[in-house]
């Protein structure tokens, strides 16, 4: 009986195409670059006042921060109470909005939220709103 010589198989020549490998991670690295959300640097930490029933804003309006430490903040961009009124004018003017909402510290002084608030009728600013906590939210 014949025997058929079996051909052995270099160990150097064996192995896998990683291409596809490589094609994936990228992806995926790309995929999780895109989605992804920073978060702002220039935003205040605060904590919010809670309200019984607070109402919900449906259009975009300009959002003006102020921490306890009496920092301000208009649309994420750090301000100063004295330029304040000119960055507000700019700002309406760029987007169109009347619509200004006061994200002020539970621990922030009154006379610094009042004074804010005269800064932006001062400008025509026609609405003005807090942002508060839900008290009943879970």
């Amino acid at each position: 009986m014949a025997y058929k010589r079996v051909k052995k198989f270099d160990i150097g020549e064996a192995g896998f195409d990683i291409t596809p490998l490589i094609d994936c991670v990228f992806l995926l690295l790309i995929f999780f670059m895109v989605t992804s959300v920073f978060k702002n640097p220039a935003r205040l930490k605060m904590e919010l006042p809670f309200a019984e029933n607070p109402q919900v804003l449906e259009k975009r309006q300009l959002v003006a921060e102020l921490d306890a430490e009496g920092n301000i903040a208009l649309d994420g961009v750090m301000a100063s109470f004295d330029s304040f009124d000119a960055y507000l004018v700019s700002e309406k003017q760029k987007t169109g909005n009347n619509t200004l909402l006061i994200k002020a510290d539970i621990n922030t002084q009154h006379s610094e939220v009042l004074k804010l608030m005269k800064i932006a009728k001062s400008v025509q600013i026609e609405t003005i709103a807090m942002a508060v906590e839900d008290l009943h939210k879970e």
